[in-house]
């Protein structure tokens, strides 16, 4: 925007120099002021097409926010809100229930494996309470 106003000022101020030498100026002098003219035209010019291609660039951007907000809008439209997880489901760091043991069919000697149990099921619970904090 700054480029803009400083070019009308610069296109104010050459037209009111023109304006007041054209009138006292004799015709060598006056064709310099054309070719002076000129010359600042062209870098007018330069700088309307920079300001051309910065409002190119704002004008794709605004598309691109305006494609995205449309997709966004569609999505939205498209999907309920709904929540991801039933509220009322139990929690899943629940107690994991073994299965009752099978009793051996014969009567052949039989191992004490309470031990083992009491230890299998304290690994257990230790395990379930670090996934339940997790």
């Amino acid at each position: 925007m700054r480029k803009v106003l400083r070019l009308k000022k610069a296109v104010a101020r050459a037209r009111q120099t023109l304006n007041d030498e054209a009138a006292g100026l004799d015709a060598a002098s006056l064709a310099k002021r054309a070719g002076d003219a000129a010359t600042e035209m062209a870098l007018w010019e330069e700088e309307l097409e920079g300001v051309r291609e910065e409002l190119a660039e704002l004008i794709a951007e605004c598309d691109r926010w305006r494609i995205a907000h449309d997709k966004l809008r569609e999505r939205i439209e498209r999907h309920a809100l709904e929540p991801r997880t039933d509220a009322d489901a139990p929690p899943r760091s629940a107690k994991i229930v073994s299965p009752p043991r099978m009793m051996p069919a014969s009567g052949e000697s039989q191992q004490d494996f309470s031990a083992i149990d009491q230890e299998l099921a304290r690994l257990n619970e230790s395990m379930m309470a670090a996934f339940s904090s997790e």
